[in-house]
């Protein structure tokens, strides 16, 4: 049972950054940010941050919104008008809560429930777009110290389903990646399903995992069978441990 989840995108000092910034901008805002498996919450070590933000807030800016059928829009509308809204609730009580907009912020013009590509900053706990799931295009950007304050932004959240991590240290990568509270980590790359690895997620965001050998075992039904050891049956003890071993 997948829930949903708020995804950390965590950005060391040491990541490729443009590299990064590309990534975070298709995994945050294709399918107008309605996926679950997504980044939506960007966690940057103050080493970086600017040169991240600065280049993340540009890409975002010219993102072509427009018609899905036209090959030329690269974001489309939101599924309903009400989500639509809803996202834009969350967007100004985070914003009255001391977020800064850096683009966008407010839903887009035409038919349909679009909403223009937004981009947050000195988003903390507390705000609803770091507490709560952001099924749309904004994106909220929370500056760290260091590493460790990474991972403990990271786990401060309420889901569990996924997360990125972007550095060139993949010794670092693969420790952080056991302290992060979530169902997968894709080290350098954006979350994306496979068929040989399992998915599912932690705490909010559901139980269970689909796909790889785990996948199969929802739909099993596991029987135990127990059989008595007839072996000594009216035999006599002669000490030490008689107890029947379980037989196959």
């Amino acid at each position: 049972m997948e829930l949903g989840g708020s995804d950390a995108f965590i950005v060391l000092e040491d990541a490729d950054i443009p590299k990064a910034v590309a990534a975070g901008i298709k995994g945050r805002f294709g399918n107008a940010g309605q996926v679950c498996l997504a980044a939506k919450r960007f966690i940057l070590v103050d080493g970086i941050a600017d040169e991240f933000e600065a280049r993340f807030v540009e890409a975002a800016k010219a993102l072509r919104v427009g018609d899905p059928m036209d090959p030329q829009s690269q974001l489309g509308p939101m599924a309903r008008a009400d989500l639509r809204d809803q996202l834009h609730e969350q967007v100004t009580k985070s914003v009255a809560a001391g977020a800064k907009v850096l683009c966008g912020g407010k839903p887009g013009e035409g038919k349909g429930a679009y909403y223009v590509p937004t981009v947050l900053s000195s988003v903390t706990q507390g705000m609803t777009v770091f507490d709560d799931e952001t099924f749309g295009p904004v994106a909220a950007i929370t500056r760290v110290s260091d590493a460790d304050a990474a991972v403990e932004a990271a786990n401060a959240s309420q889901y569990g389903l996924s997360g990125n991590l972007w550095t060139s240290d993949l010794d670092r990568a693969r420790k952080m990646a056991r302290e992060l509270e979530t169902g997968g980590v894709f080290i350098n790359g954006i979350t994306a399903s496979n068929p040989r690895v399992p998915v599912g997620g932690i705490k909010n965001s559901g139980y269970g995992r689909e796909l790889s050998h785990f996948g199969p075992h929802a739909f099993v039904n596991t029987q135990t069978v127990w059989i008595e050891s007839l072996a000594n049956n009216g035999a006599k003890s002669t000490g030490g441990d008689q107890s029947p071993a379980p037989q196959r």
